[in-house]
Parts: structure tokens; C-alpha cells; sequence
């Protein structure tokens, strides 16, 4: 059963494409992943400046973002532990980015991660959809297999590969 609260949240699929609102960088390809607490975000060049500030070029490096990159620098961020489902752990910057998701519109945190071996260079963890999403493994908005043929990635296949959506 399906309470009041839940109907008025917006249902999403396994993958959907993400929009950077503030940078004008839309459709990319995202992961949602409700194993995960935290979302992340390919992000490559990060730097701690003398400043205090934080740079870094968002996207730069994944196949799957042929858009301009931005080279975007915050002094809105902190340092956090991330771990993995297999126990090991990494120290990450972690920063507020407005997006769009479906047709909710949010300031949410990433992340900074190296995804570039990643199919999907944004993974959407709990933490994000918690309060505005369902999540249907049945739906996607995206298609690995193509998204994978169409920006000449070249990974193992996988099983949700087999799937035709």
C-alpha cells in the first residue's frame, strides 16, 4: 500500500539523466544506487587552493560527457569518509550542486569521485532521494547497452545489459 506522503513523490527508474541547472550541462547519464548513502559525481583536476577554496573540472574525462566542461571553484565544501560496499575506505571533497532530476529541481551533494571507469558518471545515492523520489527497478530512462555503444565505452557486459528497455 502506497501511503499519502509516498504518491507525491516522484517515481524514477534503475538509471535517468541529470541535469547541472547552474552550468547548463544536461542529460547525463545517472545511476541510481539505494545501496548508497551518498551521491557522487565524476569530477577530475581537484585542487585545494591557497585560498581555502576548492576547484575542480566537473564531468572532465568521462566518455559519456561530450558537453563543455566547467571548471567550477566553491569555498562551499568539506572533507568526508567514504566507504564502499566492500569495506574499503576513501577520503572525498563533498559539494552542493543544483540539479534536476525528472521535474524536481534540487541543491544536492556529491562527491567528487574519479568515475571515468564507470558507465554512468553521476550516481544517485539515498540521501538524494530520500524525501522526492521512488525508485522502480523495472523502469530506466536509459539504456546501458546503447549508452555504452553510442560513447564507445568499453567495459565488461553486464547483466542489467541483457534487459531490453
Amino acid at each position: 500500500m502506497v501511503s499519502k506522503k509516498d504518491s507525491q513523490k516522484e517515481i524514477i527508474g534503475r538509471a535517468e539523466s541529470m541535469d547541472f541547472v547552474d552550468y547548463g550541462i544536461l542529460n547525463i547519464p545517472a545511476k541510481t544506487d539505494t545501496g548508497a548513502y551518498r551521491s557522487s559525481v565524476h569530477a577530475s583536476s581537484i585542487t585545494l587552493n591557497d585560498d581555502n577554496t576548492l576547484s575542480f573540472s566537473l564531468l572532465e574525462g568521462h566518455p559519456a560527457c561530450t558537453q563543455d566542461i566547467e571548471r567550477i571553484t566553491t569555498a562551499r565544501f568539506s572533507k568526508i569518509t567514504v566507504t564502499n560496499s566492500f569495506g574499503n575506505s576513501e577520503e572525498r571533497y563533498e559539494v552542493k550542486l543544483r540539479v534536476r532530476l525528472g521535474s524536481k529541481t534540487l541543491l544536492a551533494s556529491f562527491s567528487l569521485a574519479d568515475r571515468k571507469n564507470n558507465v554512468y558518471p553521476i550516481l544517485i545515492g539515498r540521501r538524494l532521494l530520500n524525501h522526492d523520489f521512488l525508485v522502480d527497478p523495472a523502469k530506466t530512462g536509459i539504456n546501458k547497452r546503447k549508452l555504452k555503444n553510442q560513447f564507445g565505452i568499453e567495459l565488461p557486459l553486464d547483466e542489467e545489459e541483457g534487459i531490453d528497455t
